[in-house]
């Protein structure tokens, strides 16, 4: 039997996130189970991290590629703001993640990235990406393991579609933040990648990021 012998550099370590804009509020929230081929490695990892100026990047699929993004961004923002004396806005931050993916195109970073925070009038805002750094400016993004199942919970209960009202759906801060959490108690039943907890963050301009852990099911 002939077989063929490669390398493939990357792994895929689960995670799932949402993010949702309003009108003055971003709302992201990330579940805390880290897993690669069906082992769990950590039960408390969120695939949030905080950026310089308030905005929240939300990566998963191969956690190294992750990290790399998220400290070579570190590095091109403090050079952005001592080159401009002033902090970086979302928009800035999201055109610099999409010239930094088209820039490794050939070997892409092997994650699943969305960017978030409030524009220059003060209103929420959510940029996806695909790998090789196709950047759009959306209401509401999901991505990683479960997203095959939140996505249209997400499109249903935002947009309206496949529903009997279609239709944008205006929801205030807090009823976002309870629709998002009984979405990942719902997914966590029928994903085993999705569990623990889900990590919720709240970004307004008068009180910035507020955090809530909401715990899901361990098994």
């Amino acid at each position: 039997m002939v077989k063929q012998h490669g390398w493939y550099p990357y792994e895929f370590q689960s995670g799932t996130t949402v993010a949702v804009a309003g009108d003055d509020y971003v709302v992201v929230a990330s579940d805390t189970r880290l897993t690669e081929n069906y082992s769990i490695q950590s039960r408390t990892h969120s695939n949030v991290y905080k950026m310089h100026n308030n905005s929240l990047l939300l990566s998963t699929g191969f956690l190294g590629d992750v990290l790399t993004l998220k400290k070579t961004l570190d590095g091109r923002i403090k050079t952005y703001e001592y080159t401009h004396n002033k902090p970086i806005s979302t928009p800035a931050l999201a055109q610099m993640i999409s010239i930094m993916m088209y820039g490794r195109r050939f070997f892409p970073y092997y994650t699943n990235t969305i960017i978030t925070g409030l524009d220059t009038d003060g209103k929420g805002c959510v940029y996806g990406f695909d790998p090789v750094g196709s950047m759009t400016q959306q209401l509401y993004a999901c991505e990683g393991s479960a997203m095959p199942l939140i996505l249209p919970i997400l499109d249903a209960n935002i947009l309206g579609k496949n529903t009997s009202k279609p239709g944008q759906v205006k929801r205030t801060k807090e009823e976002t933040v309870k629709m998002i959490k009984d979405i990942y108690m719902a997914a966590c039943e029928r994903s085993v990648e999705l569990g623990d907890a889900v990590v919720v963050h709240t970004l307004t301009k008068e009180k910035g990021i507020e955090t809530d852990v909401h715990p899901l099911r361990k098994d």
